[in-house]
């Protein structure tokens, strides 16, 4: 029984930081896909999930559209990936990237770091 709260425990943590900008609303959807255009060098970085900066994945965008999800929501999809904003990066100098989800002012993103060199 102990071994089922730590589990539910550690579920909720994480879950906490899942999805803070994965959805959003299409004024911010718009401003994502005018930041992340297809050839932008973009970095995928968890950090509350444990993930270190150096380990940061590095792609080059292709594909970067608006999706409808849900009702009014809107998503930024890479490839054929929808991703959470608050784990995408984008190049803005050499070895320097910015957050896009408090670039774009996505509201209650935690835990993330506003700029990372890479």
């Amino acid at each position: 029984m102990k071994n089922f709260f730590v589990i539910a425990l550690a579920t909720l943590s994480f879950s906490a930081f899942a999805d803070q900008c994965q959805w959003m609303s299409p004024v911010m959807a718009k401003r994502a896909a005018m930041l992340i255009q297809s050839g932008s060098e973009i970095a995928s970085l968890c950090q509350p999930c444990g993930e270190v900066i150096a380990n940061a994945k590095v792609s080059v965008a292709r594909g970067v559209k608006i999706a409808n999800p849900s009702g009014n929501y809107r998503s930024i999809v890479i490839g054929q990936k929808e991703v959470d904003l608050a784990y995408t990066y984008i190049k803005v100098a050499p070895n320097k990237f910015v957050n896009v989800a408090k670039v774009i002012g996505c509201p209650g993103v935690d835990g993330v770091s506003e700029i990372i060199s890479k």
